[in-house]
């Protein structure tokens, strides 16, 4: 991945609802903060495009110069290989990934560019890191998938507890939700859901996957995390607590496995739960996944639920998205919750005998979590990449978040962006 490359950064999905803020925050940090950045937007309709760069100037107080149009369809391998040759880092945001996904990766590992995304696919995910590890790390180029809302502040989050932890941490409960400043609701974009549809009815295919990618086993741990009900509530979160099925869990533990076996950190055990404010929002959450999960088993439900978000999930979701405005009132607000010891064991693999004792707790909360936040977190991941590569592992590989950026100043960029890592 050589410097004389024509462009640090190329969008490619800039014409999609996230895209379109993944745009402009590349472009407001080359015209104020990195002004020797170069940087491209790449999809396959030019004039989509050209479209996406004046609402950008339209939304925002950049002046924007006219940026490069790279012409790429994720149909065609060619125009992919040709765009990645341009590129240190290609930022992908064409989901569902489970569609797309696997060509661009494949074309950026020929053409040597570096990839992040924003999926939030685990057989996605997982498959890429399988299938597609060995051939990063022989061209020299680090694929980096998840580096949106989902699923860095879970995952980086939990690493930066085990680092402030005065001991070993044993266990993790993460809760997603949203910060007590936020007024009023925002619907998510359809595409988001019909990744989770594909995840839920594909769900499956992840035992094949995780029996080849995670042959050899992590040191059994002596003590389960405390047992919950599907609706509880967490005194540390201040919030009632149901499932989270999305990947953060898939994440969190594939970067666990990775430290243990690079840097012989000890591995902890982790589990995800969304927050609400009342118990009321917590059981509407419940009977929406209910309705979710008994749609996405048959194939004619599951085209109604696509073809009508807003009636089967509440106004959850819709086509579209949701207006600036709305989102501008939203933060989120990431609670992990850690259980562990007030001392270290010197070998990872050896358990302590007495039950956990100790309780430490760290948040992690920026701007609206599906789009601004995502733009800004996925942005720094491909910065990392282009400035720290000398401080990831390896020489390249296919890596999630915290076993990416464990060592680099990630953290410390997002501060500076918006996006706190705190101890409470």
């Amino acid at each position: 991945m050589g410097d004389d490359r024509k462009y640090d950064v190329v969008v490619l999905g800039a014409s999609g609802y996230t895209g379109q803020y993944v745009l402009e925050e590349v472009a407001r940090i080359a015209e104020t903060k990195r002004p020797g950045l170069t940087y491209a937007l790449a999809g396959r309709n030019k004039d989509k495009l050209l479209r996406v760069v004046e609402i950008a100037r339209n939304n925002t107080s950049l002046k924007l110069p006219d940026p490069a149009i790279i012409v790429a369809d994720v149909n065609n391998e060619e125009s992919l290989v040709a765009m990645a040759k341009q590129a240190r880092v290609v930022i992908s945001c064409v989901g569902p990934y489970r569609y797309y996904g696997d060509r661009v990766v494949a074309s950026c590992i020929k053409g040597r560019a570096s990839q992040v995304d924003i999926s939030g696919e685990p057989q996605y995910l997982e498959r890429v890191q399988l299938e597609q590890h060995e051939a990063a790390e022989q061209r020299g180029v680090y694929v980096v998938g998840s580096c949106g809302f989902d699923s860095i502040p879970a995952d980086f989050g939990t690493c930066f507890l085990q680092q402030v932890f005065p001991g070993d941490l044993n266990s993790v409960e993460a809760v997603v939700g949203m910060d007590d400043s936020s007024v009023g609701n925002a619907p998510i974009n359809v595409t988001t859901l019909e990744c989770a549809v594909l995840g839920i009815t594909h769900s499956k295919e992840l035992k094949a996957v995780r029996k080849q990618l995670f042959a050899s086993h992590l040191p059994k741990p002596s003590h389960k995390p405390q047992p919950r009900g599907k609706v509880w509530y967490s005194k540390e979160a201040k919030r009632w607590c149901v499932p989270n099925m999305a990947s953060d869990r898939s994440v969190v533990l594939r970067s666990q496995r990775l430290n243990y076996k690079l840097r012989q950190i000890r591995p902890t055990q982790f589990n995800a739960y969304f927050g609400m404010q009342s118990i009321w929002t917590a059981l509407a959450a419940c009977f929406l996944g209910l309705v979710l999960f008994i749609m996405t088993s048959f194939a004619f439900t599951r085209r109604l639920l696509l073809k009508y978000p807003e009636v089967f999930t509440m106004g959850a979701f819709a086509r579209g998205g949701s207006s600036r405005s709305s989102l501008s009132q939203l933060r989120f607000l990431v609670t992990l919750i850690g259980y562990g010891w007030d001392h270290k064991l010197t070998d990872p693999d050896e358990q302590h005998q007495t039950p956990p004792t100790v309780t430490k707790t760290v948040k992690i909360s920026g701007p609206d979590p599906g789009y601004c936040g995502t733009a800004i977190l996925v942005t720094q991941a491909a910065l990392t990449i282009l400035d720290e590569a000398d401080c990831m592992p390896g020489r390249g590989g296919v890596f999630p978040p915290g076993a990416a950026f464990l060592d680099t100043t990630l953290r410390q960029r997002l501060a500076d962006h918006g996006i706190s890592f705190t101890e409470a």
